[in-house]
């Protein structure tokens, strides 16, 4: 019996293998296993080298290791890729008659007809279900909740489509159980109590919808665009109005409309895009106006490297927009992390009426974990609007108030008009250039930082002992495989410690102060290849770090890198 397994199904884009990924990861959700899925593919629709590596556990993994213990090859590449990461005893499953390569390590083969059964229940479109029976069976999974799942991914098709697919899915399956009986040591029974599969896109998605979402606007951008597919898919049944713009520029602006006319608004991109948005991330600054932009981080200057991982943006999102502003930034590690962070961004920006980002990336929105629930009532609209019958007249939009929050009304409130400006303006809101108006005005703007910096939300959060030697310092995604490494390290007699950061900013000074008052061996992990984060925390604490584990090949982070860079500085024998 095992007590955890790591899968990779691998495949060129268009053979299938995101459905065959998708249809396993909710079947073991629904049975009740602990999953942690990490998605690998090129920027390109057909063709090249994709994966998706799915890594099962007794307790909630957060990260997937380097390593293969079940391949499903759809195509050669898959095997030559993966054969040298296969851990014995390991099995490939691989179809004969299309598949010709065979791993160099020795690892058991199971051979399935995976195209002629296909092709004999009716279609080759239906080689994905083959395959998905194959592993099922390889893996001893009952195939009983199959049907149901089947029905839910074709509800849309022909009944003959849904019978075709779940013969073809017993067909592998039989396929496997009689020519490769007990292929590989069975996985532990859950006790059926289900889970809830999320991925960081759609946990980013629930989190804003949650608290109070009515306008989403965006130009589609790889890796932030799931964000916006999952939320318009929802838009019409929730009363959200979702636009497609035509550029970035317009896409932040309409937001920043949306918002001034009352309803909760976001924008996702990626860096390009961000920096398009640049001047209208000051025009939200200086009228005041809330708003929230998730910003999925790409790795390298430009295009870059579309659908790779990295945390290149950090130092960009810090400063971005001309002029001096408070803006918050969190930075969630895991998809259910970022449904309550998104939830907090859109509640804090309209709290203090400033820009919020959402800083993600690659890694973050397309992994997948389980969850056994999401508290809803902690993502809950917080209503800041001014009751029209209520307000001092004259109403000032811009009034000076020692928090430097003014009572916020918005266009179209009955009986309220006030004036809404990109310059430098007076408490009513009309153009001034006069210098003490001017001066107010700014430490207007940099006295909501009190309040700001008194939030709990997005503290640094400690996972390890309190006595521990080592502590690795990380942000956002990397929190996942940091964590990890932690719990493996101390398991081999380590005294290992993590800080994870969700908020950089307002950057939580005193609070990580605390937490690593004492510490002597402290290593940052990031992934950049400047250390931007590293930076930030020694800028903000004056602490000493030791030597950095970084990554900047777009690839996200697994506990055996982590562990390899840092065992030769304390020279462990791991």
């Amino acid at each position: 019996m095992r007590n955890e397994l790591t899968i990779t199904i691998g495949g060129s884009a268009g053979q299938g293998l995101v459905t065959i990924s998708h249809l396993l990861l909710t079947s073991l959700a629904r049975m009740g296993y602990h999953v942690f899925a990490s998605q690998d593919y090129m920027s390109r629709v057909r063709g090249g080298h994709n994966f998706m590596r799915i890594h099962v556990a007794r307790s909630q993994p957060r990260s997937a290791p380097n390593h293969t213990n079940v391949l499903m090859a759809l195509d050669g590449k898959s095997v030559e890729t993966h054969s040298p990461s296969l851990l014995d005893p390991a099995v490939v499953i691989l179809d004969p008659a299309t598949v010709k390569a065979r791993p160099s390590n020795g690892a058991r083969v199971i051979e399935v007809p995976i195209s002629f059964i296909a092709k004999e229940k009716g279609s080759a479109r239906y080689e994905n279900s083959v395959a998905l029976g194959a592993l099922f069976a390889t893996l001893d999974l009952p195939l009983d909740g199959l049907g149901q799942i089947f029905e839910e991914q074709f509800a849309k098709k022909d009944s003959k489509v849904r019978e075709s697919n779940t013969a073809c899915a017993l067909a592998g399956f039989e396929a496997v159980k009689q020519s490769y009986p007990q292929a590989l040591a069975p996985l532990w029974r859950e006790d059926g109590k289900g889970r809830y599969l999320l991925n960081g896109a759609s946990g980013i998605g629930l989190g804003l919808i949650a608290a109070g979402l009515r306008f989403i606007t965006a130009y589609p951008m790889s890796p932030s665009t799931g964000i916006f597919t999952y939320i318009t898919n929802q838009a019409r049944k929730l009363g959200i109005v979702s636009e497609q713009a035509e550029d970035e520029v317009a896409a932040l602006n309409m937001a920043i409309g949306a918002s001034s006319c009352g309803a909760r608004s976001a924008t996702t991109t990626s860096g390009g895009g961000l920096a398009l948005m640049s001047e209208a991330v000051s025009l939200a600054a200086i009228t005041e106006t809330p708003v929230t932009i998730a910003n999925i981080m790409r790795p390298g200057p430009a295009t870059g490297l579309p659908t790779r991982t990295g945390q290149e943006d950090l130092d960009f999102v810090l400063s971005i927009g001309h002029g001096e502003f408070p803006r918050f930034v969190f930075a969630p590690g895991s998809a259910d992390e970022a449904f309550y962070t998104a939830a907090t961004a859109m509640n804090l920006s309209e709290k203090y009426q400033v820009p919020s980002f959402i800083l993600g990336d690659q890694h973050l929105v397309d992994s997948y974990i389980t969850v056994d629930s999401l508290d809803t009532a902690k993502a809950f609209p917080i209503n800041q609007l001014i009751d029209p019958q209520k307000v001092e007249k004259p109403y000032l939009r811009y009034k000076l108030t020692e928090d430097g929050v003014s009572p916020r009304a918005v266009h179209g409130m009955p009986g309220i008009r006030f004036i809404t400006d990109s310059h430098v303006h007076e408490e009513n809101g009309h153009i001034t250039e006069d210098p003490e108006i001017s001066m107010k005005m700014a430490e207007k703007r940099f006295a909501k930082l009190v309040g700001m910096n008194k939030e709990k939300a997005g503290l640094p959060a400690w996972h390890g002992p309190k006595n521990a030697d080592i502590v690795f310092v990380c942000f956002g995604s990397v929190a996942g495989a940091v964590r990890d490494t932690v719990d493996k390290l101390n398991a081999a007699g380590k005294k290992t410690a993590a800080l994870c950061f969700n908020r950089v900013a307002p950057f939580p000074t005193e609070a990580a102060k605390k937490l690593l008052r004492g510490k002597k061996k402290i290593h940052v992990v990031e992934n950049n290849i400047q250390g931007q984060f590293e930076r930030l925390l020694k800028s903000n604490t004056g602490v000493k770090t030791g030597e950095p584990v970084r990554r900047y090949d777009g690839r996200p982070f697994d506990t055996g890198y982590i562990i390899d860079r840092i065992k030769r500085r304390h020279k462990w024998r791991i």
